[in-house]
């Protein structure tokens, strides 16, 4: 029945649909985006802490290659992107901070 739905959709809206039930059936993805430097230690450090405390599945990387980092855009770095949207830039914010972003956009949040 899906297959039947996707291919009445647009090649783009079906790979939206497809990613989008792929998305709530993993994990949610965490990425820091930024050269390794202690700043982004740090914040790797306060979301870790912070996804404990929520309790909540992530996958947690850094992205730290030149090229990878400008084909995301103009972003102030260290930038934080939760499940492909950005969330934080620019700036080391504490666990604290974190968790109380973390929940006041349960979006998203897979989980």
């Amino acid at each position: 029945m899906i297959g039947m739905s996707l291919s009445m959709l647009s090649s783009r809206a079906a790979a939206e649909v497809f990613w989008g039930l792929e998305k709530r059936m993993s994990a949610n993805i965490v990425e820091i985006i930024g050269i390794k430097c202690q700043k982004n230690c740090q914040l790797i450090e306060n979301l870790r802490a912070a996804i404990a405390k929520l309790k909540i599945k992530a996958e947690v990387s850094q992205v730290t290659d030149p090229i990878e980092i400008a084909k995301r855009g103009s972003l102030s770095t260290p930038a934080v992107v939760v499940n492909g949207e950005v969330f934080s830039t620019g700036k080391v914010i504490d666990s604290e901070e974190i968790k109380k972003l973390l929940v006041r956009f349960p979006k998203l949040l897979i989980g």
